[in-house]
C-alpha cells in the first residue's frame, strides 16, 4: 500500500532538521497574530492589508531572530495546548453528567485559563513553580480542603436564586440523590 511507505517520524526530524521549529513555525503563528490583530484594529486604516503585511513580516522576523524568545514559545505552547485540552474535556464530562454549561461557568474558566497560563509561563521560564508530578497526598488534602473552604463560602455569600431553585446547586444535590436510592 502507499501509505506503508510513508514516515510520519521521519518527515518530523526532517521538518526539525531545516528548521521547522526553530524558524518556520514561530514566523507563521507571529505573522498570523500580527496580521489578524492589525487587520481587525484597523489600525492603519481600512484597506491596508499591504501596510498590515508588511508590519506582520517584519514583527515575525525580529521574533525569530531572537532565540531565547523562540525558546520560550517552544516551552510554553505545549503547555498551553495541555491546558486546553484539559479544560474541553473537563467541559465534557461536565456534559455528559447533565451539569449545565453556560454563563454560570465563565468566571471559574477565565480564573482557571489564567491561573493555567501562568503556570504555564513560569514553568516555561524555569521558575520554581509545581508540577503535578511533585504533588504528595499532604498537598493534595490541602487543595481539597481549601476548594471545600471556598465552596462553602461561596454558598454563604451567594445570592440567592430567586428563579424556582433550578441553579447549579440544586442539580448537583439532586444528581447526589440519586445514589441514595
Amino acid at each position: 500500500m502507499v501509505l506503508e511507505s510513508v514516515d510520519l517520524v521521519g518527515f518530523i526530524s526532517w521538518f526539525e532538521g531545516i528548521g521547522g521549529f526553530d524558524v518556520i513555525l514561530p514566523f507563521l503563528l507571529i505573522f498570523a497574530i500580527v496580521f489578524a490583530i492589525l487587520d481587525k484594529t484597523k489600525l492603519f486604516g481600512d484597506n491596508k492589508r499591504n501596510i498590515n503585511t508588511i508590519i506582520s513580516i517584519i514583527l515575525a522576523f525580529f521574533l525569530v531572530a531572537q532565540r531565547d524568545v523562540v525558546f520560550l514559545l517552544q516551552e510554553f505552547l505545549p503547555r498551553v495546548s495541555m491546558l486546553i485540552i484539559t479544560l474541553i474535556m473537563i467541559l465534557i464530562v461536565m456534559g455528559t453528567f447533565g451539569l449545565p454549561i453556560g454563563e454560570n461557568w465563565k468566571g471559574l474558566s477565565a480564573i482557571i485559563g489564567i491561573v493555567g497560563v501562568l503556570w504555564a509561563y513560569g514553568a516555561s521560564r524555569g521558575w520554581d513553580v509545581p508540577a503535578l508530578d511533585y504533588f504528595t497526598d499532604q498537598d493534595v488534602a490541602i487543595l481539597l480542603i481549601i476548594g471545600i473552604f471556598l465552596l462553602v463560602i461561596w454558598f454563604i455569600v451567594k445570592e440567592p436564586n430567586n428563579t424556582g431553585g433550578d441553579g447549579v446547586a440544586k442539580k448537583i444535590w439532586d444528581f447526589l440523590k440519586g445514589f441514595s436510592g
